[in-house]
């Protein structure tokens, strides 16, 4: 994956330059400014940066496993009972030891926690706004499943949201087919938003595909994670700069390989979000929106090129 990796910034910074280097033929453009012009690609790597370069390890030390095995976590607040008894009379027939998982309350979070736990600028100005508690509290539970499927012996993780609906036997069989060919992923998630272009990379069970994504897609509502990379997961965790699911669908960043399930076969019920549990406001300041623009564009750009180059390569 390292070389994926690798090839994908290799081909992002190409496709820049040459973009760049034609500017240098303008009759217009005075001397210094040619050179300049001339020469700004070869900074273009430095302006690539990882995002999660500056982060708190969050991990520890973990044994590995290679058993196979399977663990199903349910994150579930304390207080939505209704929500866990409607999704554990189907999570509890999968073939999987399931163990409900405590989620994080934002609504608890203090100021000083959220400003200790998460980079407010950074968040500020790549998503527009402020992190909101609810989305920060989501963040918190998907990193405590990932400390707890890694002190256990599991060799995956079946992560489940409470507000999620699908067929047990579809699913079971999905997530078995999955194991088999686990050579080929590093996440797979059965329950994403955007159509996300994907490219089908391995035939899955009856009537499904195991698909990279060439565009964005997002939501974490189900998914099946390796030790590996839930370990990846944890040691770039903090501080938060984004909401989870852009943060782990962001595999350039892991040298991981993340992959869906085409036709989806896990969804969201239409209920009111636990998570957003106040309206967003929008920062509009030209010094955010032109970061922001940025930003989007780069992430786009090496997404596309680095899930092709493993298309490719698979």
């Amino acid at each position: 994956m390292r070389l994926v990796r690798i090839l994908a910034i290799f081909t992002y910074n190409l496709l820049i330059s040459c973009l760049f280097l034609p500017l240098i033929f303008i009759d217009s453009c005075s001397v210094a400014h040619r050179v300049y012009l001339c020469i700004s690609p070869l900074f273009i790597p430095l302006f690539f940066k990882r995002f999660f370069r500056k982060s708190y390890n969050l991990c520890g030390n973990f044994g590995d496993s290679s058993n196979g095995k399977v663990g199903a976590y349910l994150i579930n607040l304390d207080v939505a009972v209704d929500r866990l008894n409607t999704v554990l009379s189907k999570i509890s027939r999968l073939p999987f030891p399931v163990e409900r998982v405590s989620a994080v309350d934002g609504r608890f979070l203090s100021r000083e926690q959220i400003s200790r736990i998460a980079d407010l600028k950074s968040y500020r100005r790549y998503f527009k706004m402020a992190p909101e508690a609810g989305t920060l509290g989501c963040a918190l539970s998907h990193a405590k499943v990932w400390r707890k499927f890694l002190e256990s012996d599991n060799q995956f993780a079946l992560v489940f949201e409470d507000d999620v609906v699908f067929n047990v036997r579809e699913l079971s069989a999905a997530v078995t087919a999955a194991v088999r060919r686990k050579n080929l992923w590093d996440v797979v998630s059965f329950e994403l938003n955007h159509h996300g272009n994907p490219r089908k990379i391995s035939a899955l069970s009856v009537g499904e595909s195991l698909v990279v994504y060439l565009t964005n897609v997002q939501h974490a509502g189900c998914y099946l994670v390796n030790r590996r990379t839930a370990r990846e997961f944890l040691n770039r965790f903090y501080p938060i700069k984004m909401p989870l699911d852009h943060y782990f669908t962001a595999s350039w960043e892991f040298d991981i390989s993340f992959c869906g399930v085409e036709p989806r076969i896990v969804r969201q019920r239409s209920c009111r979000s636990q998570i957003k549990i106040s309206d967003s406001k929008k920062i509009r300041s030209p010094a955010v929106l032109l970061p922001n623009a940025i930003y989007h564009i780069k992430r786009s750009a090496i997404h596309t090129i680095y899930n092709l180059y493993q298309l490719l390569l698979s």
